[in-house]
């Protein structure tokens, strides 16, 4: 096989593993369910019991986790601490990232349950942690009653991590009201539910009908990469950036054929010492 057509599958591979589509869409009612559920489970089971854990509800504000999973960086969003550009009505968001690889490694209950699992390394009693144990104070901090989150596939890999040449997922979620304060226990200990006030208690948790209602948002980041005229939350005008990008890699193609034929019969014109 000669070079030139080497070079020639290779480009052609490259262009099938490109993808800015996510693991998930985040607006699918199961991938929705399996985070929310998730992080419900590890909320109701604490130990000591929470007497002021809410039950935490999903907020399409927050799914714009979306944006910065993008990015493919094992890094906190850079904006966490701007004012009303993580979300349009909370001022304070918290963030919880994981990163892994091949995609078939990936499951949204698994990450969530991969972050709980830091309570091994976790001391109520001190509130100090012997290990990195910030992920599961977030998931179980008691005010935190919103949460979103997005998946996103990284076919080059991602960044800051020990894969990052080799395809990837990051997943992130995002919590409001913030948690992790520092000083500050994650939750009140006492009996399930004992300092819910109004609030009604379903398994240890508590719940509120307003507060759990899901709201709508005329919204997205300004900083998004994907940002375009639409004004909600995912949807079409990614699907048709993203299929922009494949026709534009499709009609390069014809192109990549005429440079291949060109550098086999006038390899001069390319030649370089």
């Amino acid at each position: 096989m000669s070079a030139n057509l080497q070079v020639l599958i290779s480009v052609t591979v490259l262009l099938g593993l490109v993808s800015c589509e996510p693991v998930f869409d985040i607006k699918d009612p199961a991938f929705i369910e399996g985070c929310v559920r998730e992080h419900n489970r590890h909320r109701t089971s604490v130990s000591p019991s929470a007497a002021n854990m809410r039950y935490m509800t999903r907020d399409e504000g927050l799914a714009w986790a979306q944006a910065w999973a993008r990015f493919c960086v094992f890094k906190h969003n850079i904006h966490l601490r701007e004012v009303k550009r993580m979300h349009p009505i909370f001022t304070s968001v918290g963030e919880n990232i994981w990163a892994g690889a091949p995609y078939s490694s990936f499951k949204p209950e698994s990450a969530v349950k991969s972050w709980a699992d830091e309570v091994r390394d976790y001391h109520y009693d001190t509130n100090q942690c012997t290990k990195v144990c910030g992920h599961y104070t977030q998931v179980v901090w008691a005010d935190s009653y919103k949460v979103g989150c997005a998946a996103q596939a990284c076919p080059n890999g991602v960044a800051e991590t020990r894969f990052s040449t080799q395809p990837g997922v990051i997943f992130v979620c995002n919590y409001a009201t913030a948690g992790n304060y520092r000083g500050v226990s994650p939750y009140r200990a006492g009996a399930s539910c004992s300092s819910c006030g109004r609030d009604t208690c379903e398994n240890n948790l508590c719940r509120n009908s307003t507060r759990d209602a899901p709201q709508r948002y005329n919204w997205r980041p300004d900083w998004e990469p994907l940002r375009s005229s639409a004004n909600s939350t995912g949807g079409s005008s990614d699907s048709l950036f993203c299929r922009a990008v494949v026709i534009i890699r499709l009609i390069s193609i014809p192109f990549i054929f005429a440079s291949v034929y060109c550098l086999q019969g006038h390899y001069q014109l390319f030649a370089y010492e």
